[in-house]
């Protein structure tokens, strides 16, 4: 398959071994990849611990189970070393008579290395960069980098997509109906009707013991529920967590009871399926019940809810208030970051999700992330965003030299002859501007801050070809539509453009401008250019929902390897740059307030302010 062809069929292996979450997390994956190959033969490859979760599932074909239990067993006894080889080479055998045309590694670490190489797909795709651990790169054939921080672990799995010519777009994950442990779970609910249902899980895994609440304070919340909604509080709890939940049940002053032990998963799963709230740490039982459109309230101490916060459902987020959070420890000796969440707060979480409060993040549309790939047409290599991997986009792409030669335009997919449904053009009002000159530094310089958060034009596509005469090159990124820069709309009435603001939206704008530089230089970079003219104003609506994008990048550099009095010379002279193209259009005391808007939070120390003053002038 070449990226500029649709393909309906396939044999696909896609590998995800553990754990509980990760598994949840690419849920969603497979729903995207079964709503784009309807016809292809998907294959899963996972630990038997967490088989449960995926047996029946309508999206698989074809389940290939790896006994975790017994290849521990025998890898830790030498005496059994020969029943290693032989449960390895069991599932490698299956793996090969699958004939593959494509494995798509979730897990991408040495435990998946070996069976990406004992199926001998033609296309092997896996995560690059820091995300790829213990050498798995070696044996991809296709590295897909995502950034590390910023892009929840379900947006990574999306984008591992792309390669097959699918753009990385939310889909709701599915699970399978378990019908004898959802008869048990219903006649021990039965006298559940016409009350809210709460399932609280207090447990973790043992390594993540760490993450785990206080039982007073879980049993203060379920009172609370019960008190204030006459809820039914039931308590779910995994292998060696029934004391903990027994604990909990002990501390209570109204009624809650245990859950079930039935069909492990799998009656864990048909239970949450019936809630009408969730209430959890960062644990893989959050994660089901948010793919199951649960409401969730998660406690978040240690980690970071961005990456790994309930995506799916409606949900609210309390987290820890220790400084030192999120962390990426095995162990803490103070657990602050949990400590110091009060059962008052997630009482409150919980009653105000139960009133219908809470927001998914999950959204529809393409994932404008700063996730990419490499791909090849003919002498012309490049990087696309994950979100643009369409067939149709590739097609359209397939004339880099008439995009070069200015013979064909890339200011709007429309004109291009690109169907409405791949450009999405109707939907959100972008369309396409190339750049030639400078193109590399501007798209690694684009995708970087875009993974900061740093508001830019997003960058689209990048190609090179190298020649006798030198290399070309050229970059496509994201241009909205009805966006001017500050120095034109500024001037656009006679200077009087700013003036004619309330006072209140006047501080808005300031405020916009302001915390767009601050952004920039938050992440570390140095603009070199900055001025009215390199700051894209999307004006929509009111001015609080303004946007400031901030263009010509290809001259901007990271300086963040620098000490930090270097720093503040480079970026005040950034501030007297900008500050100098808006002197004739803006008047002295909103440049003021502009610098004000620009040092709050961000640079608090007097010295420092101090020497941006003397520079800026």
């Amino acid at each position: 398959m070449t990226i500029c062809q649709k393909k309906s069929g396939g044999r696909i292996l896609c590998i995800r071994l553990s754990g509980l979450g990760d598994v949840t997390h690419a849920l969603n994956a497979l729903s995207r990849l079964r709503e784009a190959r309807p016809d292809a033969h998907i294959a899963w490859a996972v630990e038997d611990r967490f088989a449960d979760l995926l047996h029946g599932h309508p999206c698989l074909d074809e389940l290939i189970v790896v006994r975790r239990g017994a290849l521990g067993r025998a890898l830790a006894n030498p005496v059994r070393w020969g029943s290693l080889g032989r449960e390895a080479h069991d599932v490698a055998r299956r793996l090969r008579a699958g004939e593959f045309d494509t494995s798509v590694d979730f897990q991408s670490s040495l435990k998946s290395a070996w069976l990406v190489l004992a199926a001998r797909a033609d296309v092997r795709i896996g995560f690059g960069g820091r995300v790829n651990r213990e050498l798995n790169r070696l044996v991809q054939t296709t590295l897909v980098s995502v950034p590390t921080r910023g892009v929840h672990r379900i947006e990574r799995d999306l984008a591992l997509l792309a390669p097959l010519g699918i753009p990385a777009c939310y889909a709701a994950p599915r699970l399978p109906r378990f019908a004898a442990e959802g008869e048990v779970v219903e006649q021990f609910l039965a006298d559940c009707d016409g009350v809210p249902l709460v399932v609280i899980h207090p447990g973790t895994s043992s390594f993540a013991a760490f993450k785990r609440w206080m039982p007073e304070r879980y049993a203060a919340v379920a009172d609370g529920l019960v008190r204030e909604r006459g809820a039914r509080v039931v308590l779910s709890y995994g292998p060696e967590e029934r004391s903990l939940v027994d604990a909990i049940l002990d501390l209570m002053r109204e009624h809650g009871r245990p859950a079930p032990q039935v069909g492990g998963l799998r009656g864990l799963c048909e239970l949450l399926r019936r809630a009408d709230l969730f209430v959890g740490s960062d644990t893989g039982p959050m994660h089901i019940a948010g793919a199951l459109g649960v409401p969730v309230v998660a406690l978040f101490g240690p980690k970071d809810p961005v990456q790994t916060g309930p995506y799916c459902s409606r949900s609210v987020v309390v987290e820890g208030g220790a400084s030192c959070r999120p962390c990426t420890r095995r162990r803490c000796s103070h657990v602050r970051c949990m400590t110091s969440i009060s059962e008052g707060r997630v009482l409150d979480a919980a009653l105000t999700v139960l009133d219908g409060g809470g927001q998914a993040r999950a959204a529809e549309g393409r994932l404008r992330k700063a996730m990419t790939w490499p791909f090849r047409l003919g002498e012309w290599r490049g990087h696309v965003a994950a979100c643009h991997s369409s067939p149709d986009f590739f097609t359209w792409l397939c004339e880099p030299e008439a995009i070069v030669e200015g013979e064909r335009s890339p200011g709007g997919w429309r004109s291009a002859g690109l169907p409405d449904s791949a450009a999405g053009a109707s939907d959100d009002g972008v369309a396409l501007s190339a750049r030639m000159e400078g193109s590399t530094r501007w798209w690694s310089n684009a995708v970087r801050l875009t993974a900061a958060g740093v508001p830019v034009p997003f960058p689209v596509c990048r190609m090179t070809r190298s020649h006798a005469l030198g290399v070309e090159e050229f970059a496509l990124r994201e241009a909205p539509q009805g966006a001017v820069t500050l120095a034109d709309w500024l001037l656009s009435s006679g200077g009087r453009s700013l003036g004619s603001l309330s006072s209140a939206d006047r501080t808005s704008l300031i405020r916009l401008v302001a915390a767009a530089v601050r952004r920039l230089h938050e992440a570390g970079f140095r603009h070199g250019d900055l001025r009215a003219e390199n700051l894209l104003l999307w004006a929509a609506g009111p001015v609080a929902r303004w946007r400031i994008l901030l263009s010509g990048l290809d001259r901007a550099r990271w300086v963040g390897w620098i000490p930090a009095f270097a720093r503040d010379i480079l970026w005040a002279k950034d501030l007297r740059t900008l500050l100098e193209s808006l002197s004739t259009t803006v008047s002295h005391r909103d440049r003021v307030r502009f610098f004000r808007a620009y040092c709050d939070g961000f640079i608090d120390e007097r010295h420092r302010r101090h020497v941006l003053i003397r520079t800026v002038g």
